[in-house]
């Protein structure tokens, strides 16, 4: 390949799989000057074939997930992604809640004292100081000063969840948001992100039989946005939020005085596009899913089959992390993960080799 024009060398190189190429950086030096530009970085995000890992939150670490859904559905852990903090005696970084947008991961830990942006692939990491406590969710945006995708970071303050800041990657800066929102934030499902949006729940008691709904905050305008869920509804026993293959939103809606929870999962989301809901999948998931207001999950539309964590307190000095695995036939596998020391978080991961400005 060394005797090939140096554009079609990248032409080739930016469709190779992500965690294939980032073990060719050290080839030559030539390769690892181009896996440093930027331009490459999106480019090869753009074009590459996309790799689909589960990533769990487990004892405060990102575990990497080994899934089999033939046969009789099972679970385990693979590896667990080392996060390295510099500034602990602890060599671990204790990690209480993640987002994740474009192969990047967001993480705070228990206090939302300090959060940190990782990128797993490559190892790097920007260690960042909030001005205040809160909710975070990481999104992008198109700088028109780099032509390439930048990062910000949304916080949905803790003393008052109508107080809104954002942090400029680029600048290193943190301001206050100046818009009033019009609706009531659900940040306890604060953070999914999708095509660089920000998604969560939000519900307007003002409007009478409005109820739930979802918003979008858009990195670019620095706006929300309301959309709507499936149907209306002003009270559901259990909601929550997934991403389906980097390209669709899925929620699990669940009505009040019912054990059914139903799948739904919208068309890919296209700025240009109109989002519809279909439904995919409905399950009974009582009594195995004792608190399942908020839980984590995915699902795969092609073979009907829910993937869900959640915490069990039924047993009072016996709290167990567990993972349920459910498809049409609504058979159930059930995995524990021992006792849990944050929320379990399940999420589909896109490797990239997408870099972090450092400033």
């Amino acid at each position: 390949m060394s005797e090939l024009p140096g554009d079609l060398v990248e032409e080739i190189l930016c469709r190779v799989p992500t965690t294939s190429l980032n073990r060719l950086r050290y080839t030559c030096k030539r390769w690892n000057r181009l896996f440093n530009q930027r331009r490459f970085t999106r480019k090869h995000l753009d074009k590459a074939a996309k790799q689909f890992l589960v990533l769990m939150l487990k004892q405060r670490r990102i575990c990497l997930m080994s899934v089999n859904l033939y046969g009789i559905p099972s679970l385990e852990v693979k590896g667990e992604l080392s996060l390295i903090d510099p500034h602990s005696s602890v060599d671990q970084f204790m990690i209480f809640h993640v987002s994740h947008c474009d192969g990047l991961l967001l993480c705070n830990n228990v206090n939302k004292a300090r959060i940190v942006v990782w990128n797993p692939c490559t190892g790097e990491t920007k260690w960042i100081q909030p001005r205040k406590i809160g909710y975070y969710a990481l999104g992008s945006y198109q700088d028109k000063k780099y032509d390439n995708n930048s990062y910000k970071i949304l916080c949905c303050c803790d003393c008052d969840y109508n107080e809104f800041e954002i942090y400029e990657i680029n600048s290193n800066s943190w301001r206050t948001l100046d818009f009033t929102l019009e609706c009531d934030m659900e940040c306890n499902k604060w953070g999914m992100s999708l095509k660089g949006k920000t998604y969560c729940f939000a519900s307007d008691e003002k409007e009478e039989h409005l109820g739930i709904f979802l918003v979008s905050f858009d990195y670019t305008t620095e706006r929300f946005e309301r959309l709507p869920l499936p149907y209306k509804c002003s009270f559901y026993e259990a909601t929550s939020l997934s991403v389906v293959r980097d390209e669709k939103l899925s929620v699990l809606l669940q009505h009040e005085n019912t054990s059914r929870a139903e799948i739904w999962v919208t068309n890919k989301i296209d700025e240009n596009k109109v989002v519809s809901w279909s439904k995919v999948l409905t399950v009974d998931l009582i009594p195995e899913l004792y608190n399942c207001y908020g839980v984590s999950f995915l699902v795969d539309v092609e073979k009907k089959i829910l993937m869900c964590c959640d915490i069990d307190f039924r047993e009072e000095f016996n709290c167990k992390h567990m993972v349920y695995i459910v498809g049409e036939d609504n058979k159930v596998e059930k995995v524990n993960f021992g006792s849990p020391l944050s929320l379990p978080f399940l999420c589909n991961y896109v490797p990239s080799l997408t870099q972090i400005q450092q400033g």
